[in-house]
């Protein structure tokens, strides 16, 4: 399979045979080696082969990435939330305690999952 080719077709915005398949794997859940294996057996170049793994676990990356800030974003949003209400309830002298505690722990915990999806 000549690589050139592959690129020109994805340039085009048609994704070669291939790619088509390693996202499916991907999809699928299958491990880098059990990707690996497969394209071996079926006769493509082991220097393609480690390339395209290196792009697989990047895109792999890339997906974690993403989701991690997202929950990020979405902790920092509710603890700034928590903030704004607990200061806004602490003046009209109602009780607080469940936006103090309750929101921030959530926010925290929801910053701190993001952190494991990019980091763990």
């Amino acid at each position: 399979m000549d690589i050139a080719k592959d690129s020109v077709k994805a340039e085009k915005g048609v994704l070669p045979p291939i790619a088509r398949l390693t996202e499916a794997w991907i999809d699928n859940g299958m491990s880098n080696k059990e990707i690996e294996e497969k394209l071996l057996f079926g006769g493509y170049d082991e220097k393609y082969v480690a390339g395209l793994l290196k792009e697989l676990t990047k895109l792999r990356n890339a997906k974690k990435t993403t989701r991690g800030l997202v929950f990020i974003l979405i902790g920092a949003a509710l603890c700034l939330l928590s903030c704004i209400l607990t200061l806004s309830q602490a003046f009209s002298g109602s009780d607080f305690s469940f936006v103090l505690f309750g929101l921030t722990t959530l926010g925290i915990l929801l910053v701190f999952g993001g952190l494991v999806f990019i980091f763990g």
